[in-house]
């Protein structure tokens, strides 16, 4: 996952280099090119892991970075305006919009906190991600849903929330040709996959190279195995209608960001009427993203993938939509 390989990034380098600045962008409002989360560490030569946006308004961060390590400073924020007509503190970038940086100095005292952060990510385990003018640390919290959260009232206050330890997972339920398409797709997104199917002999299944973990299960029992929050996303493709029901079933009361179902309308509307006729409400039935994923006339198992891959980018983009 790309957060666990930054911070791996940073332990090796204040191993070797002693300091590693590292930004993390708090807050974006309209074009700006960085987006709320993104992390970038840099070390005093110049080598540096993650993006914050990119372009020149990166670049000379980059080169800033050289001046910092060394210098009096361990904290700081800074507003950055992508309008060459702002009279304030300007990125170099012409596309409308600010983003607010955190800028912090990593050391040698800090290596216990990076390897701690390292660790909750290989181990998956949640908690939050706490950054304020004096402190970054990690807080353990297993009920906290917002992905983010930015409180600023002055350069001196501040605080800065994340959602730490895990990354956005995709539960693929269905190990056939569009599961395995859609999981070499999703992964390539920076997300966990975990493919479902009750059939271990299934070709497409067993090789599966791109899932992070595999779960053996009757569609009936999916659920159980799907985690709730903002960062979780199901993805029900199994080869039958009886399947899709089943596990359409068991995670319909998922409070997850996403649950998209394959399937014609035909198919979907009998799926449906079952359902209701097993007491689950239409109402609830109405958050389904099906027939699943974008329209863009999608005939092969690759073409399906990147029609439910899109669907889920501009779901998971969108500030408007929260989780179910």
């Amino acid at each position: 996952m790309k957060d666990l390989k930054l911070w791996k990034f940073i332990y090796d380098k204040i191993i070797k280099k002693g300091s590693v600045v590292l930004y993390i962008v708090a807050e974006t409002s309209n074009s700006s090119p960085g987006k709320q989360g993104f992390k970038m560490a840099v070390t005093k030569s110049g080598e540096q892991f993650g993006t914050i946006g990119g372009g020149i308004m990166e670049a000379k961060v980059v080169k800033d970075s050289t001046k910092l390590i060394g210098s009096d400073v361990i904290s700081s924020i800074h507003i950055l305006h992508h309008d060459p007509k702002s009279d304030q503190e300007k990125s170099g970038l012409i596309c409308g919009g600010s983003q607010t940086v955190i800028t912090k100095i990593l050391g040698e005292a800090d290596l216990d906190f990076v390897e701690e952060v390292i660790e909750k990510f290989k181990h998956r385990s949640k908690c939050l991600l706490y950054v304020n003018q004096n402190s970054i640390k990690l807080i353990d919290s297993d009920i906290y849903n917002d992905r983010y959260n930015f409180n600023y009232t002055n350069s001196n206050k501040f605080s800065y929330k994340e959602i730490c330890g895990i990354s956005e997972t995709a539960y693929i339920i269905g190990g056939g040709h569009v599961g395995l398409a859609v999981s070499k797709i999703i992964s390539f997104l920076d997300f966990y996959v975990v493919n479902i199917d009750h059939r271990p002999d299934v070709f497409t299944f067993r090789n599966n190279e791109y899932a992070n973990q595999k779960i053996i299960c009757e569609y009936n029992e999916a659920g159980k195995y799907i985690d709730e929050g903002e960062m979780s996303y199901v993805v029900i493709v199994t080869s039958q209608h009886t399947g899709d029901k089943a596990a359409l079933k068991s995670v319909i009361d998922k409070n997850v960001k996403y649950i998209g179902m394959m399937g014609s309308k035909r198919k979907i509307d009998i799926i449906f009427s079952n359902l209701e006729k097993d007491g689950v409400d239409r109402k609830v039935l109405i958050k389904v993203h099906t027939p699943i994923g974008l329209e863009i006339e999608a005939e092969s198992p690759e073409e399906i993938a990147v029609s439910i891959a899109a669907e889920i980018i501009r779901i998971k983009n969108s500030k408007d939509i929260k989780i179910m």
